[in-house]
Order: structure tokens, then sequence, then C-alpha cells
């Protein structure tokens, strides 16, 4: 019998880890083969960053050695396939996943690999083992290049257009020896679950574009029973694999199916889906019943950027604004979490364009989560070709992967890498450093609260929110004070980057053992002195009062909405009624506040220390504003937040 091993590290984040799903679904399809079983031995996945000298003990005589490979572990996947193949240089080692590019650059750069799979790998890894079985010659298999006499061999690209006969790694128990070693108890497992493959759109920039525009469909009841294996094996958290979960009409059955399960089983717990783009009564509908049963981690109603010439350049058209703002009031009134993704630095973004844009899903009620993310250059998309990179002037520069909740490492081995850009034809990379400072310090004073209410207040007083953040911006700048110290402090890294000085991260002092995106940074930097930084907020926009004991008022409420770690319930008075103001918070037109007697009971923050309250306040619930308080009304049970 001959050794196989199969290797796909993934990053262990707050004690979670997710099972290897990619090397599952390879052997769970191969191992169907009767001629395969007769021929190769199915070693142990290698699922986690364990040191070399602890992975290469555990191997014996390998014949092929396979690596799936990602971002966040390719600089590993390297490092071990070289020391694979200096301990055993006659073992076979072969590297797929979204990380190997679709052409030959690999093997011309890397001699200790043998042979390339490009794309999906189920009936390529199936292919290649029996045609090495039974010693033919591998241009016989599509989908693969590899070396031979010197030169170096692409086969046929052929995408597969059926994944019926596709076995579960799940159900074909290629995970049950890792959920059940009292090895790995301390860790928690996550899953993927994967009930189609293929994207109706073609985004230049994800890897999806490059599969198939319909959807091939796996067995219902395979991922039916797919629910069942994570159910009975306590997964916490399960996240869908799909382009567009819900753009299929067995989609809400699918969801209906992982609810009824969580009833009765308690498991998953969290169930979090990339909806479709174009949400309709089915996306809501499944939004509301994964609500019910608080499995929602959060609703996506992306857009990457609101400029029209970008999203042709991208190839994306977004929803209208106006469906924009009627899904930020339908899920709002449902009680339902919504986050919105921005990618900076696309090809034919301004740094102006990009800020109206932001600006404008805030104008539209996206007052809860606004992500901001450098654009990222992956392979196998049409923005990692020479030809789109000349065509739109994109400089980069690679840095080390800094996930958030990830560990900060001088190891080459266990960190990672990004490459990221930093300038294009219409935003250079001062403006890139500007656009990236300006929009952490709008996530953390906006999405994470910090002046939302402020924000909002003046918008119902005719001005706009773009307005008020940038007149803001630029005072605290102009400032010698404490936030622009925090601002300045927390984002040194970003010029850093752009000059190839250092990576792009940030590690705050009060939370060291991990990566922290800026906007988190900031944030946790002004609630460390909140009066302080209110001190210095009132002042700022004292201008733009007429009444005194209104900004008095509205900067203690603001203040006193703001988490701090150990804080108790609290009784609370006010001169206005600033909860009832707040209530529908996407309404934007003139409303006087109310100006009365208000006693409040202000909910505790029981997380005692930062690490906690960074962890499950921040990480876990900036979705929900679980950086925010709740309050009651001391004398009625109406609860407003």
């Amino acid at each position: 019998m001959k050794n196989v091993y199969l290797i796909q590290p993934g990053q262990v984040l707050s004690g979670e880890i997710f099972l290897p799903y990619s090397i599952g679904a390879l052997a769970a399809y191969a191992w169907q083969s009767e001629e395969i079983k007769k021929e190769y031995c199915l070693e142990k996945f290698v699922f986690m960053k364990d040191p070399f000298d602890e992975v290469l003990g555990n191997m014996e005589s390998p014949y092929l050695v396979g690596f799936s490979s990602y971002m966040w572990n390719i600089n590993y996947n390297l490092a071990l396939a070289e020391s694979v193949k200096k301990m055993w240089p006659e073992a076979i080692v072969v590297f797929g996943g979204p990380q190997v590019p679709d052409d030959t650059e690999y093997l011309e750069q890397y001699p200790f690999i043998d042979i390339l799979m490009h794309g999906e790998g189920e009936k390529t890894f199936r292919s290649l083992l029996e045609t090495l079985a039974e010693d033919e010659s591998l241009s016989a298999v599509n989908n693969i290049s590899f070396r031979k006499d010197g030169d170096i061999i692409r086969t046929q690209k052929l995408l597969n257009r059926d994944v019926s006969d596709f076995n579960s790694p799940y159900s074909s128990g290629m995970f049950d020896d890792i959920v059940n070693n009292p090895k790995y108890s301390h860790l928690r497992f996550d899953a993927v679950l994967e009930t189609n493959r293929g994207c109706p759109y073609g985004c230049i920039y994800c890897c999806w574009a490059g599969t198939e525009k319909n959807f091939r469909l796996f067995n219902l009841e395979r991922v039916k029973a797919d629910i069942d294996w994570m159910a009975k094996n306590k997964i916490v958290y399960c996240i869908s694999a799909d382009s567009n979960f819900g753009i299929l009409p067995r989609d809400k059955e699918i969801a209906e199916y992982i609810v009824e399960t969580k009833r009765k089983y308690g498991f998953p717990a969290k169930f979090e889906t990339s909806l479709a783009k174009n949400k309709d009564e089915t996306t809501f509908e499944i939004a509301r019943l994964l609500e019910t049963e608080k499995m929602n981690c959060g609703i996506s109603v992306a857009v990457q950027s609101m400029d029209p010439t970008v999203l042709e350049n991208i190839g994306r058209k977004n929803i209208s604004i106006d469906n924009f703002a009627e899904q930020m009031k339908l899920y709002q009134n449902e009680n339902i979490s919504t986050y919105t993704d921005f990618i900076l630095a696309l090809p034919g973004e301004t740094y102006e364009s990009f800020c109206r844009g932001l600006f404008c899903a805030i104008e539209a009620g996206q007052h809860s989560s606004i992500n901001v993310h450098p654009c990222e250059v992956l392979p196998n998309t049409v923005l990692y070709l020479k030809e789109t990179r000349e065509k739109y002037g994109i400089k980069t520069r690679v840095s080390t992967l800094c996930q958030e909740r990830t560990s900060p490492s001088s190891d080459i081995v266990n960190s990672t890498r990004s490459e990221i850009i930093i300038a294009t034809d219409t935003m250079n990379s001062g403006d890139w450093c500007k656009a990236m400072r300006f929009s952490s310090f709008v996530q953390s004073f906006h999405s994470f609260g910090m002046v939302k209410y402020l924000a909002v207040y003046f918008r119902r007083n005719g001005i706009p929110f773009l307005d008020f953040y940038t007149d803001l911006f630029e005072k605290i700048e102009k400032s010698n004070g404490f936030i622009n110290s925090v601002i300045r402090s927390v984002c040194k890294n970003i010029d850093l980057f752009v000059e190839g000085k250092t990576d792009l991260y940030y590690i705050d002092e009060k939370v060291p053992e991990v990566y922290i995106p800026f906007k988190i940074g900031i944030f946790l930097a002004c609630v460390t002195d909140l009066e302080r930084f209110y001190s210095e907020i009132s002042e700022f926009v004292s201008f733009r009062f007429e009444d005194e004991s209104v900004r008095e008022s509205l900067i203690g409420f603001q203040r006193a909405s703001v988490k701090y770690p150990g804080e108790k319930e609290e009784e609370i008075s006010f001169e206005y009624d600033w909860p009832d103001y707040f209530s529908d918070i996407i309404d934007i037109s003139y409303k006087p506040v109310k100006k009365k007697k208000t006693v409040l009971i202000r909910d505790s923050c029981p997380q005692e220390t930062w690490q906690d309250y960074t962890l499950y306040n921040i990480f876990y619930g900036k979705r929900e504003c679980k950086m925010l308080h709740r309050f009651t009304y001391a004398n009625r049970k109406e609860t407003e937040s």
C-alpha cells in the first residue's frame, strides 16, 4: 500500500478551527474507488500548523503528499513541502487550492513541487491517483501541470459539470477521527456547508468569477445529512460555502432544515451565509428564519463600491440606492443586523468617490456595520492578470496577512501573505493611506457607535453625514489632542507599509496576543479614556449647537452608551428623552427631541477584561453593535437601543 498524506493547515482563532473541508472532499470522492482503496492508504489529515518535526515524524514512507493551499497557509505549505522533498526525494508533492495560480509559475519557482492541480479537485485528484496506480502518462489527467524530461506540461483544462456523485466528507467519516480525538478536546471545530457550486456574476476581484455561471447542485439528501452530522458532533459555527445562498428556491428548505435541527439538538448554533446579492422575499424569509433561532451572523448587503465607473470596471451591478435603503429599513424593523462591505482601491476609484460611497450607504440607513477591506489581488482572478494590472496602473505591496484574531508571529513559516493594492491610475498611494485612515475613523466612530448619535442628531438638523465626519476628521487632524494622537499611533503602519518598511497591521497593548484591524485599535484606545475623548468631541462640535443644555445632555447620553469592561447595571437620568429620539435611527428627517426628565436603566458589561471585551463585544458582536449599552426606561418595560 502506498501512503497518501493530505495537508490543509487552518488558522486557530480564539480556540476555534475549521475542519479541513477541501482535502476531506478530495479524499471522500477518491476513496469511493475500489482501485484506489487497494492501492493507497489514506493517512491522517494535517489540519493545523504543527511543528515540522512533529508532522514529518508522523509520516512513514510517503508516496504522495498533497497540499491544499490558501493565502493563510501557503508559506507553511511551501516550507513543509520542501522539507518533505528533502527527507523523501521520491515522494510526489502535489499542490492545489485557490492560492495556486492557473499557470505553471509554481513549478518554475519551486523545484520541490512535482504536480499542480488547477481548479476544483475531486475528479482531478481521483484521476491522478488512478493514473499513477496504472503507471500511465500524466498527460491524460485533465487540469494539472507537471514536469517531464525537463519540460513543463500543462494538460487540458476541463470544467467538471456534475457533482452528483461527490461523496460528503462528513457522512464519509473523513473527520470522525479528528472530532473524537481527545488530543483536540481544547479546540472548537467549525464546519463548512456546501450545497452548490457556481456563481452567476463575474466580479474581477473574486475567484468565483472563473467558475461555472450555472449552479451545480449537491443532492438535498447529502446536504441534510451534513447538517445532521454537524448536530451530532456539536458543531457550534457553520458557514455556507455557497456564493449566493437564497438565490435558489430550495435554499429556503435548507434553511428551514438547519433551523429545525438546531431546535431539536442545539447545533449548529450559528449559520453564516453569503446571501444572494439581489435580495428578495426568499432571502428575507431565510434571514428572518435564522434570526428566530438566533442563528444569524448578520446579513450582508454588500456593495464594494458605489461609483458607476468602478462597478463597470469590476463587472458588478449593484442594487439601486432606493432598494438598498428599503432593505435597511426592512431588516431594522425585524431587528436583524446587517453589514455592508466596501473594497478600497478598486480600478477607477478615487479618494473622493470612495468617501462618497461610504456615506451614501450611511445616508441610506447603514448604521450597524460598515467594513472596508483593502483590495487584495488573489490568484485565479481577472485582477491578478498582468494585462489587468497594466490597464489600471495597479501597484501592490505584499504584507503578512494580519487577520484579526490571528497571533502575531515573526516566523515566516507560520505567517501568511497577502498582495494588497496600494495605488491605481486614479488613486495614488498618498490618497490610499488617507482613505485607510479616514475609513478606519468612520468605522470606529460611526459603525462602532462612538459618535453615531451625534451624527444622526446633526443629520436631522440638515448636516449630511459626509460633511459632519469630514469636518470632524479635519479638526482632529489639526489638533494636538488625545484623539489625534490615538489615530496617528494606531495608523502609523499604514504609511510605513506603503514605504515597504513594515506589514499592514496593528497590535494593541491591551490584547497583544492577536492582530486587530485599525478601526478596532482606534476604538479600544479611545474607550480607554472616555472622559477625555468626549471632552474633545464636545469641543469640536460645540459650534453646531444652539442650545447648551442639549449639547451637554446629548454628549452625556453618547458617552453613557459606550461600554467599558466591568460596568454594572446603572440608573442614569437625562433632561431629554434620547432613547425615544433615536428609536428609529434610520429616519433622518427632522424631529425635535422631547425635553422631559428621563430615567433610564443602563445594562451591564459583564466582560471584566480587555481580552474578553474585545472578543465578545467586538470580534463576535460588532455586527450587532454590542459595543453599545442598551437602555430601559426605569418606569416602563419598553427597551430602546
